[in-house]
This record gives C-alpha cells, sequence and structure tokens, in this order.
C-alpha cells in the first residue's frame, strides 16, 4: 500500500497592517525569491499593526476548539495508520485532511465576497453564486440600506489595530451601521447564532470609522449577515443594537491591552 506524504500548514502568520492600513501578511523571503507569512518580529520591525481578529486570538474560544479537536479525532479514527507509516506521516496525514474543509470553506466565503462587491461594482459575477448571494441584495433594498463604503481597511491608531470592514452604511433614517458578511454551514430549520466575539468584531469597526464616541453614546448599530454555504438563498441577519456595540467596545479595548501585555508591543508608540 503506498504512504501518502503531506504536509500541513502548522503556525501560519497573522495579518498585520501598516499605519497607513495597507495590508503586509507576508515578507519577502531574504533570497528574495517568495514571500513568507509576517511574524511579530517583523511587525516590531516594520512597527505593524495586529488585525482585529489577532487582537480577539487572546481568548479561548472552547466551543471552537472541542469542535476542531473531535473532527480531528474522527479523521483519524476513520483514517487509521498504513503499514509502514510512521506517526509524523500519519499525524501531517490527518491533519491536512483536517485542514481541507477549512480552506474549502475560506476559499468559499472569498469567492462570496468577490461577488457582492461584483455586483456593487456593476461587473458580472459566477451564476452559480447568484442564489447565495440575491437575498443581501433584496435585503438591503427591502430596508433602503445606502452602503457607503465597502470593504475598507481602516488602522485605529488610538487603540494600535487595523482591519478591513466589509460593509459602513446608513439606514433609512439615516441610522449609522456597520455590517459583516459571513458565511455558514447551515441545517435546515436548525437556528442561526452568532460566534463568540463576532460583536467585538464589528465594535471595533464601528468606533473605527464611525469614531468611539459615537459608539459610547449608543448611536451606532451593527450586524452579522449570514449567507448559507450548504443551503443555497437561506440568509439570516443578527442584529446588535447601539448599547451592546457599546459594552462590546469596552470589552475590546481590554483585549488590545490585554495582546499588548502578552506580547510586549505596542505598535502605537512609535506613532
Amino acid at each position: 500500500m503506498a504512504i501518502i506524504k503531506a504536509t500541513p500548514k502548522r503556525g501560519g502568520g497573522g495579518h498585520w497592517y501598516d499605519a497607513e492600513g495597507k495590508p503586509r501578511h507576508t515578507m519577502p523571503l531574504a533570497s528574495g525569491e517568495g514571500e513568507r507569512n509576517t511574524t511579530l518580529k517583523d511587525a516590531r520591525k516594520h512597527n505593524l499593526f495586529p488585525s482585529v481578529t489577532g487582537i480577539l486570538g487572546v481568548f479561548s474560544k472552547p466551543g471552537l476548539d472541542r469542535w476542531k479537536q473531535d473532527q480531528l479525532l474522527r479523521i483519524a479514527h476513520e483514517n487509521p495508520p498504513q503499514d509502514g507509516e510512521s506517526f509524523e506521516d500519519f499525524a501531517n496525514r490527518c491533519l491536512v485532511m483536517h485542514e481541507k474543509p477549512v480552506e474549502e470553506a475560506a476559499d468559499f466565503g472569498t469567492r462570496i465576497h468577490d461577488a457582492i462587491e461584483k455586483h456593487f461594482e456593476g461587473y458580472p459575477m459566477d451564476d452559480e453564486l447568484w442564489p447565495y448571494v440575491k437575498p443581501a441584495f433584496n435585503w438591503q433594498q427591502e430596508h433602503k440600506l445606502r452602503f457607503i463604503e465597502r470593504e475598507l481597511t481602516m488602522t485605529n491608531l488610538e487603540e494600535g489595530f487595523a482591519g478591513t470592514v466589509d460593509i459602513v452604511g446608513l439606514g433609512a433614517n439615516q441610522e449609522k451601521f456597520i455590517v459583516d458578511w459571513k458565511t455558514r454551514k447551515t441545517k435546515p430549520k436548525q437556528k442561526v447564532t452568532s460566534y463568540d466575539f463576532q460583536v467585538h468584531q464589528i465594535a471595533a469597526y464601528a468606533a473605527t470609522y464611525w469614531g468611539a464616541d459615537l459608539v459610547d453614546a449608543e448611536q451606532i448599530h451593527g450586524a452579522n449577515c449570514y449567507i448559507s454555504s450548504t443551503e443555497p438563498g437561506r440568509f439570516e441577519v443578527i442584529k446588535y443594537s447601539p448599547a451592546e456595540l457599546k459594552e462590546a467596545w469596552a470589552v475590546f479595548k481590554s483585549a488590545c491591552r490585554i495582546w499588548r501585555s502578552l506580547k510586549g508591543y505596542d505598535p502605537r508608540k512609535t506613532n
């Protein structure tokens, strides 16, 4: 029996940005050929800002961690070691199979984001994606929402982080809001709920774009819009009230402080 060897993508770098909001997720290799993931050491050298998700990475996510562990154990159980296969090769093979669905989901999410952006720019999208994204456009029109910024990269110099917000907009009565698109595997009749810290992500974008004062004054709304990857046409919106965003922003600022302490790095000090 042939032994399949593969190498998983372990220990990937995070997302980093410069003070102007330019993505610096990779760095050129010393040889000048190719790139590698940006590291904390690089961030210190080039004074880069961590992403919103990088900041939130300081928190444990027990539910997600348990799900990942269960999936990996299931793969190992269903794909036992092959004859003559070392433990390292077996472990790498299982990890590659474990990472494949995550990569496929990320690819689908990227395609959905691109399709939405093409629609707003007036360019044609893949026909196969139209059933997935059409409800999002219907939702916008039904609620008379005006999108004033899309795919905007921002840096928060006061708290020391950066990121890309999907949608900044105004409601029918000029309500200010932030929207973040999410793709999600759903099951029929199963309720869609927000994952931990998704409201904090939106709060961080809200404070950066609209200003922390308006968030603290409870004048900004937010929402996660979930596009199902398994039920074409299913579209769920989970709204966050101004009070929820205010609380989430306070928590996120604490997370920034924890991140800076744990990493021993404060990107604000040289800006």
